[in-house]
């Protein structure tokens, strides 16, 4: 009898246990950006740290969110890129993104602030992330109105901001960046 409760005990614990969600990092992501990242890391767009993790509720800076674009379009590939000019007062060819931000210059991808740099090491905001998208699918010239809302705006037309209602200065996360470039998959180039 005390084998038969002690048996029943066990196989009650470890029912328990089986359906318990285990805590890991980026149990306050929401699934759709989870589903999402998984997917771009699946389709090589997006990396992971050295460790495997995502690490979906980090910040991403700029110079990452321009890597990411770069490699969304396939420009990562084009190695002709040693006569384009950086004028960008902030940046050196010793920054790990340097090569990319060329890259993005050449397909005109980024324009960097009035001052002329482009803050590299910053964490982007969902304006500014959306403007890069934008110019990248070529519907930079279909604005209409004053920054941000005229980037807000265009982003919800054309279906960047589904799963996502962020302020435009909101600075993204790693997780919300994965939802945007997700979307992007799914516009049509504007030509």
């Amino acid at each position: 009898m005390k084998k038969q409760m002690i048996s029943a005990f066990l196989i009650f614990i470890i029912s328990i246990i089986s359906i318990m969600p285990f805590a890991s990092a980026e149990e306050n992501v929401p699934q759709i950006q989870q589903d999402n990242a998984n997917t771009l890391k699946t389709l090589g767009i997006l990396k992971g740290y050295e460790d495997g993790s995502l690490r979906l509720q980090n910040k991403i800076k700029r110079s990452e969110f321009i890597t990411l674009v770069v490699k969304l379009m396939g420009y990562d590939t084009d190695a002709d890129i040693d006569n384009v000019k950086v004028t960008f007062t902030d940046i050196s060819s010793k920054h790990w993104a340097y090569d990319n931000i060329k890259r993005s210059i050449k397909y005109n991808l980024v324009a960097g602030y009035p001052n002329n740099t482009i803050a590299p090491d910053n964490d982007v905001t969902y304006a500014e992330a959306l403007a890069v998208v934008i110019r990248a699918l070529g519907y930079e010239k279909d604005l209409k109105g004053e920054w941000p809302n005229n980037v807000m705006d265009k982003a919800t037309e054309i279906n960047l901001t589904t799963n996502l209602n962020l302020d435009a200065n909101h600075k993204l996360t790693r997780g919300e960046m994965s939802v945007i470039v997700y979307n992007a998959l799914t516009v049509n180039f504007n030509q």
